[in-house]
């Protein structure tokens, strides 16, 4: 195909937008249309046709073998005309998709000004405020001051795991999904308690934010009646022999403790202080909770290899920030030590489509207070040590061995 084109010495500097055009179009003086870069036609020159189109001011023309008066040749010739504009229409539309992002901008800038001003129920609100806002509102259900702080409590372990700074507007249906796997840790009567404790926040503000409920049609979990066993002393040799590290320390401490898995992992060196007591506070209820101290911290730094200079922090940093990232990885580390150990963790029953915990990790907790209550501890001290709120709870996790029975047996006159 012959092709002629006026010569562009150098490279085009594209405008920023084509130049007005009046009814008609401008006129220049020789009498053509003005048109800005990239506006083309297609012109019949001797039976044949050619295309041209406007560069920075100068007309560049390029002749054709299309034919005029063929239907497929009119076509191909319109197709190159396009071809060759194609970046100078690609750049106009830049140019127009700039415009409005920044008149988007603008409108954005000015609509969260008149929300802020005018509209107080669509103001931002962030999680680490939620809880001060959701005490206040008048639907918020009635309660005791114990349950309305299980309730703050319970919120409050949803804040630190999403983060304060996070808009309410921003929790939806796939972060309630994950904060429910990240719960899957629990018991199935903690974890209803905590998805209904979101459930009825998000109720009591969601009215007046104009927010859905991302928890309400979360599937609650089977109660599960089957109560984990305790461990005998020599399981529990057993396990810490299996163990090794940082996880050799966390079972000690849930023996010796009898605290939970996540304030276990996360217990800090600064918990036992001076007067060779260990105090720390649980996370799930908040109670205090203050056992000697002395020889258990000895035993950890045997386990670890701490010496005195190095006991800041974490006691078990690599644990807790596992622990914090994904609690679960915690769970199956432990489930692989109690199988070393020859523990066995479940047990199958009908009815249920997997083996039901039957040891773990929390079998430590049932075991000192076991332990204490054999010992001749009192149950309201019992509870103090654990950090249970009920009696009917520390009940829950005695578990009286036939020893014990028959030498309180024996002391009967």
């Amino acid at each position: 195909m012959e092709s002629t084109t006026n010569a562009v010495n150098k490279s085009p500097t594209l405008s920023i937008t084509p130049p007005p055009r009046s009814k008609g179009g401008a006129k220049c003086k020789q009498g053509r249309t003005r048109r800005g870069n990239g506006w083309g036609s297609i012109i019949a020159r001797k039976g044949r046709w050619a295309i041209r189109w406007r560069v920075d001011g100068r007309t560049v023309q390029e002749q054709t073998e299309f034919k005029v008066g063929v239907k497929a040749d009119r076509a191909r010739v319109e197709a190159l005309l396009a071809e060759r504009t194609e970046i100078f229409r690609l750049k106009r539309e830049q140019d127009q998709l700039a415009i409005l992002i920044r008149r988007r901008e603008t409108i954005e800038q000015r609509l969260r000004k008149l929300q802020a001003d005018v509209m107080p129920a669509t103001r931002p609100l962030t999680l680490g405020k939620l809880e001060k806002e959701w005490r206040e509102s008048p639907r918020r259900r009635d309660c005791s001051g114990a349950q309305l702080e299980r309730y703050a409590r319970q919120l409050a372990a949803f804040v630190d795991w999403a983060g304060e700074g996070l808009d309410v507007r921003a929790v939806g249906d796939d972060m309630a999904e994950r904060y429910a796997k990240h719960l899957g840790i629990y018991a199935a009567n903690t974890y209803n308690k905590h998805l209904n404790t979101l459930t009825a926040v998000w109720k009591a503000i969601g009215r007046t934010r104009g927010l859905g409920n991302p928890w309400q049609d979360l599937p609650r979990r089977r109660a599960d009646t089957h109560i984990r066993r305790a461990l005998t002393e020599a399981e529990i040799a057993k396990i810490i022999d299996a163990a090794e590290g940082e996880y050799k320390a966390l079972i000690i401490i849930g023996a010796r403790t009898g605290l939970r898995l996540g304030d276990a992992c996360q217990l800090k060196w600064s918990a036992f202080e001076s007067d060779g007591v260990m105090r720390t506070v649980t996370r799930k209820t908040g109670a205090p909770v203050a056992l000697p101290g002395e020889a258990l911290k000895l035993e950890i730094e045997t386990a670890i290899g701490k010496t005195s200079g190095q006991q800041q922090g974490f006691i078990m940093p690599g644990i807790a920030a596992t622990y914090e990232r994904d609690a679960a990885l915690i769970c199956k580390h432990l489930h692989k030590v109690f199988l070393k150990a020859g523990i066995k963790t479940g047990i199958k029953e009908k009815g249920w489509s997997k083996a039901r915990p039957d040891a773990s990790y929390h079998s430590l907790r049932h075991a000192f207070v076991t332990r204490a209550i054999e010992a001749g501890v009192a149950a309201p001290i019992v509870r103090a040590l654990v950090g249970h709120n009920t009696a009917a709870m520390t009940d829950r996790y005695t578990h009286i061995g036939e020893a014990a029975i028959l030498d309180a047996f024996a002391k009967i006159k």
